[in-house]
C-alpha cells in the first residue's frame, strides 16, 4: 500500500538535518534532584510527575524523530485530526492520543480555565521575578535561588512542566496561570497535562519541519537574504553539508514531550532493538516510557531507512493496544480498546481499501511477533537439554531428559506459525528429529523389551541370552560363559549355583 500513498516529503526530496530537542530532561533533572532535599525528592516521586524522574536515562534520538517526520502522509490538517499518520515502510500508523498517554501516564481530558482568584496578582511572580514576562531561563534562576522550602518544591513542578513535559524554549516566555494553578497542589495533580503536551507536540511535529530544496533560486545571491523555502538565513545555510555532500539545513526545534514521540517509535516498530538502538528493561511497567532505555550505539539514518522507514516490504509495526491493567490506571480516560492503524478516513481515499486490511494484518503480526518470540526462546532450551543430555551421568536420568526434550520440541513445532513474518522463512523449513543419541547402532536395538523407564544396558551378544528365566525385574548380570548354565533353578530372583571347592572340602 506504500505506492499509493502521499508524503509531505517523497523520497527524493529528502534532506538530512539535525533535530534539537527542547524538552530539557537532562539539565532539568539534574538541577531538580540537586536543589531538592531528600524529603522533597520524596515528595516529588509522589507528585503527578513523579514516575517521569528519571527519564533523563533515554537518550533523544534525533536521527528517529527525523527519518520518521519525514514520513508523514501528506493531506492531513493538524487541528482537525486524532494525529499525524506516518508511512513506515509499507504500513501507515497513526500518533494518536491514546498512544501518547499509554506512554507517558499523563492524564487527558478539558482544560479549564485557571483564574487567580479575587486579586490580579500572582504571589510567586510577585516574590521572585521582576518582569511581567517570565522566561523558562528566568524561572530556572528564581527556582536555583529560592529558600523557602514550600515555594522551592511548587517552583520545581512548574519548572519540570514548563522545560521537560511541554519542551518550551528556554528564551520563551511560561504560562503565568501555571505559578497560580500549583498554589492548589491538588488542582495542580488533576490537570490535563497529557491534553497540553500532546497538542503542543504535534503541532511542532506539523509545523517545524519544512521542505527543502538542495539549490537556491539565485545562485548569485548565495549568502544574501533568506532562503524561500527553509526561511533561515542563507550563511547559516552555507557550508551545511552532509556525508553524501549535499547540502542541509542547520537544524529544527522539536518542540512539546519528544521523548514520548521517540518511545512511540520503539514501540511501534520492536524490530529497532536488534540494531542495538534501544532496549526493554521491564515489559510489564506502565506507563510504556519505563519501559525502554537507550543504548550507547548511535543511529544511522542509512540502516534506519534501509530496513525501516523506506523500506520495500513489511516493516511488522505493533500496534498499541492497552492492557487490562492499563485501561484501570487513573490517566487512561477512554472507555474500551481502538485500532492503532490508522483509519481509512484520515488518509487519501485512493488506498482505502488496503489501509483496512492493513489494519487486520498489523493487528495479526503484534500477535505472531509474540509467538516468534516464544519460540525462539524454547528453541534455546532444547539446545541446552541437548546439551545437558550429552552429559547425563545414568539412563534413567537420561530418559527423563529425553522425555521432556520430547515435549519442548513438540511445543516449539507448534509455534511455526511465526513463519507469517518475512525473514522467518528459513526457520521454518528446520525438520526436528528424535534428538541425539549417544549410542552406537548395536545398542539403539535394545530399546526393544525396556519396561520400567529403565535406559538401555551396556552388554554384549553374550549377555543378551541371559534374558529368559529372570523374574522380579532384575537387570542384567555380568556373568561368564560358564555361569550362563546356571538359569535354571532360579527362583524369586535367587541364584542357586554348584558349591565351590571350599565347600566341598568342609563337607569331607
Amino acid at each position: 500500500m506504500g505506492s499509493n500513498v502521499e508524503l509531505v516529503w517523497p523520497e527524493a526530496e529528502a534532506y538530512s538535518s539535525r533535530v534539537n530537542n527542547c524538552s530539557h530532561a537532562n539539565s532539568s533533572l539534574a538541577a531538580i534532584r540537586a536543589k531538592l532535599s531528600a524529603e522533597q525528592l520524596e515528595q516529588f516521586k509522589t507528585s503527578y510527575f513523579g514516575h517521569l524522574l528519571n527519564i533523563d536515562k533515554i537518550q533523544f534520538s534525533g536521527q528517529i524523530v527525523h527519518g520518521v517526520v519525514l514520513r508523514r502522509v501528506a493531506g492531513q490538517g493538524v487541528k482537525d485530526l486524532d494525529g499525524l499518520s506516518f508511512l513506515l515502510g509499507c504500513d501507515v500508523a497513526q500518533f494518536t492520543r491514546q498512544d501518547f498517554c499509554l506512554i507517558t501516564g499523563l492524564r487527558f481530558g478539558e482544560v479549564p480555565e485557571v483564574s487567580s482568584g479575587e486579586s490580579d496578582e500572582i504571589r510567586l511572580q510577585k516574590r521572585y521575578f521582576i518582569d511581567k514576562g517570565i522566561t523558562c531561563n528566568a524561572l530556572e534562576e528564581a527556582f536555583l535561588r529560592c529558600t523557602e522550602e514550600d515555594d522551592i518544591y511548587k517552583l520545581a513542578l512548574v519548572y519540570f512542566a514548563e522545560l521537560v513535559v511541554l519542551g518550551r524554549d528556554k528564551h520563551l516566555n511560561i504560562n503565568l496561570n501555571y505559578l497560580t494553578l500549583v498554589e492548589d497542589l491538588n488542582a495542580f495533580n488533576r490537570y490535563p497535562w497529557g491534553s497540553v503536551s500532546f497538542d503542543k507536540t504535534q503541532d511542532s511535529l506539523f509545523y517545524a519541519p519544512t521542505k527543502y530544496v538542495k539549490r537556491f533560486e539565485n545562485e548569485e545571491g548565495r549568502g544574501k537574504g533568506k532562503s524561500k523555502v527553509t526561511g533561515t538565513s542563507r550563511r547559516n545555510e552555507k557550508g551545511k553539508k552532509d556525508k553524501h555532500g549535499e547540502a542541509q539545513r542547520s537544524c529544527w526545534s522539536f518542540k512539546g514531550f519528544t521523548y514520548a514521540f521517540q518511545i512511540w517509535v520503539y514501540e511501534l516498530i520492536p524490530r529497532m532493538a536488534d540494531l542495538n538502538y534501544c532496549k526493554v528493561v521491564d515489559p510489564t511497567a506502565v506507563p510504556r516510557i519505563l519501559r525502554w532505555r537507550t543504548t550507547t550505539s548511535v543511529p544511522e539514518m542509512r540502516k534506519l531507512n534501509n530496513y525501516f522507514f523506506q523500506s520495500k516490504e513489511s516493516v511488522q509495526l505493533r500496534a498499541l493496544c492497552p492492557t487490562e491493567e492499563e485501561m484501570r490506571q487513573p490517566y487512561w480516560s477512554w472507555p474500551q480498546d481502538r485500532p492503532a492503524v490508522v483509519s481509512a478516513e484520515s488518509i487519501p481515499s485512493s488506498c482505502a481499501d488496503l489501509d483496512k486490511l492493513n489494519k487486520v494484518v498489523s493487528l495479526l503480526r503484534s500477535e505472531l511477533f509474540q509467538v516468534k518470540r516464544e519460540k525462539d526462546v524454547l528453541h534455546l532450551k532444547v539446545i541446552r537439554m541437548e546439551k545437558l543430555l550429552d552429559q547425563c551421568l545414568g539412563p534413567q536420568f537420561e530418559q527423563e531428559v529425553r522425555r521432556d526434550l520430547a515435549l519442548l520440541k513438540q511445543r516449539t513445532n507448534r509455534c511455526v506459525v511465526s513463519h507469517l513474518f518475512k525473514g522467518y522463512g528459513e526457520m521454518d523449513d528446520i525438520q526436528w528429529d528424535e534428538g541425539p543419541s549417544n549410542r552406537n547402532e548395536g545398542e539403539e536395538k535394545e530399546d526393544e523389551g525396556i519396561e520400567g523407564g529403565e535406559g538401555p544396558s551396556n552388554r554384549n551378544e553374550e549377555e543378551e541370552k541371559e534374558e529368559e528365566g529372570i523374574e522380579g525385574g532384575e537387570g542384567p548380570s555380568n556373568r561368564n560363559e560358564g555361569e550362563e548354565k546356571e538359569e535354571e533353578g532360579i527362583e524369586g530372583g535367587e541364584v542357586q549355583g554348584k558349591p565351590s571347592e571350599v565347600e566341598e572340602g568342609q563337607r569331607k
